[in-house]
């Protein structure tokens, strides 16, 4: 007797619970999701109207795609809108810039290379000129000029991501114009191999942006003039050179790879060690009988210490550069230098 008393008590309890259960048509949740569920799914109420014909997406937003966790955008992609206001006065201030440094560049290669024998466009392959160290020295320009312009550009108020792309550009019209140019001179002609490596230095200084085991790499150049760079007096012996620009055997191209930050990223190495890189060098013999290879010591200038945005370009700048430091010589034979300029 006992129990059905309890029975029943238990029935009249619930029956209103239940009944509230099935009235209650703005509840947001269908049922309580079990513990043993895969998935835990809110739902929304079903419209009051049922009728397809009344249906309305106004009521029925589109639904929003989920991310899975722990998922980030890439800052490049994230970044790519943001920032891109340029400042007039800067862009203005930089335009002049640019300009009067592009005039003076113009006149400079007028007198060394373009002065007198002018003629209609052609195009010249030149493969054995300098044995071909001059194309290194175009995708060094190429990269060298992305940068600066990118920096530029970047100082103006555009973000990092796009900056990248407009200095390419705009290295890669600069280098070719002065192609260009050298298809109106008689003397030397538009090289095909040239504008390639024009667009193979610009096109690195992309890559390295996006790739980041590059970044562990860079390009440098040195200079040393050579006893060559002097005026011909009427010679027409080709190792002689008019200009620095046209002193091969003074320049050294060199791709360094920094070791140290390398060390340093890896392998826990001490901070001072990722001042320090490993180089190696291509340059040109006497006389441009032979070419010539090295391995050295070089420095991380990025590595140097500064917040500010004008330490970390000047240190990037100078990155790019290869400063004195002990080398060998490993072709055509060894030779130690205690510092190699």
């Amino acid at each position: 007797m006992k129990s059905k008393f309890y029975l029943l008590l238990i029935t009249l309890l619930c029956l209103p619970t239940a009944l509230h259960s099935q009235s209650d048509t703005g509840s947001s949740f269908v049922s309580t999701p079990s513990m043993y569920a895969i998935h835990s799914v809110k739902i929304d109420p079903m419209p009051v109207e049922k009728e397809f014909t009344r249906f309305s997406f106004s009521t029925h937003p589109l639904a929003r795609p989920m991310l899975p966790d722990g998922w980030q955008m890439s800052d490049h992609v994230k970044n790519f809108h943001l920032q891109n206001t340029p400042n007039p006065s800067r862009v203005a201030f930089l335009g002049g810039l640019t300009l009067s440094t592009g005039l003076l560049i113009n006149h400079q290669m007028r007198n060394a290379w373009w002065s007198g024998d002018r003629g209609p466009f052609h195009y010249r392959e030149a493969f054995d000129y300098a044995r071909n160290i001059d194309k290194l020295g175009h995708v060094y320009g190429g990269y060298l000029a992305s940068f600066i312009f990118s920096r530029m550009t970047n100082w103006t108020g555009i973000n990092e991501s796009r900056s990248v792309w407009y200095g390419a550009s705009l290295g890669l019209l600069f280098q070719l114009y002065i192609e260009v140019q050298d298809g109106y001179s008689k003397r030397w002609g538009f090289e095909r191999w040239d504008a390639i490596g024009d667009l193979m230095g610009s096109a690195l200084f992309v890559a390295r942006y996006y790739f980041e085991p590059l970044q562990y790499f860079q390009m440098k150049f040195s200079y040393l003039p050579s006893e060559r760079l002097d005026d011909r007096g009427g010679r027409s012996d080709a190792a002689w050179a008019e200009n620095w620009i046209d002193d091969y055997e003074g320049h050294t191209y060199w791709v360094s790879f920094r070791a140290g930050q390398f060390a340093h990223d890896h392998f826990d190495a001490p901070g001072w060690m990722r001042f320090f890189n490993i180089a190696g060098g291509w340059s040109l013999g006497p006389m441009r009988e032979h070419t010539e290879f090295y391995l050295g010591l070089d420095w991380n200038f990025e590595a140097l210490p500064g917040r500010s945005w004008l330490l970390r370009r000047l240190w990037e700048g100078l990155d790019h550069i290869r400063f004195p430091a002990p080398a060998v010589r490993v072709r055509p034979d060894g030779v130690w230098y205690g510092i190699y300029i």
